[in-house]
């Protein structure tokens, strides 16, 4: 099992802390990613109602959030993220859409979420779980702040030590410089297999969450649905 997942090497979430990584990752994320966020866009938009709340967990530099508002303009959307820097982009970024109004960027830790119990529709998180010191409580606060029949989709790498030589490539291929490769493969290195996650799972409040990986084996989803 190693062989195919390799050993998880975890990555210290202040590393993505500070001005200088907030503006690398932003521009990672808008040469590199706008295709995933588009797809998970899609199958988040067309799971809830006209005027719903949306809750984008870790949202970083706020594309997700950008792109979930730009997709549903009816949605409120609340990004939150522990890196004042990577909300100063975020608001940037939004502001650059014109979203300033659709969307509120807030400072916390996804461990205790300064947000009402059983409010958002959607609450979503994208690249975030690789990071968390303690996957179970982030979920649990998740489940809390997730209404009556609410969802909940996170979505991150996976962990396969088989495809570590493809990132390398595909990175090449893409235009990545070597430090946007570095930062892919210690994503990667710092993510979960499908064994993992549902570990994780069941120390949390979301038990019965579905786990699905994606056709491509480049990243793993959690769907879950809060009891009505």
């Amino acid at each position: 099992m190693k062989l195919i997942s390799g050993k998880r090497i975890p990555l210290d979430e202040n590393a993505f802390t500070g001005a200088a990584a907030a503006q690398f990752y932003n521009e990672h994320t808008r040469r590199f990613m706008s295709p995933l966020y588009q797809r998970f866009t899609r199958k988040a938009a067309g799971l809830i109602p006209s005027g719903a709340r949306v809750l984008d967990v870790g949202t970083g530099t706020g594309r997700l959030a950008v792109a979930l508002a730009k997709a549903r303009p009816d949605l409120h959307v609340i990004g939150v993220d522990i890196s004042p820097d990577m909300l100063n982009i975020a608001r940037q970024n939004a502001a650059q859409n014109g979203l300033s109004a659709s969307i509120d960027f807030r400072q916390a830790p996804a461990t205790v979420l300064p947000l009402p119990d059983n409010h958002f529709s959607l609450v979503v998180s994208n690249a975030s779980l690789h990071l968390w010191v303690d996957p179970a409580r982030v979920l649990g606060e998740i489940a809390r702040v997730t209404a009556s029949g609410g969802y909940c989709l996170v979505r991150d790498n996976l962990r396969l030590a088989l495809l570590y030589p493809f990132f390398s490539l595909a990175g090449r291929v893409m235009g990545m410089n070597q430090a946007q490769r570095r930062l892919w493969r210690e994503a990667v290195r710092a993510s979960y297999t499908p064994a993992e996650v549902k570990a994780i799972l069941r120390k949390s409040a979301l038990q019965d969450a579905r786990v699905s990986v994606a056709p491509d084996l480049l990243y793993l989803d959690i769907t879950w649905r809060k009891p009505r």
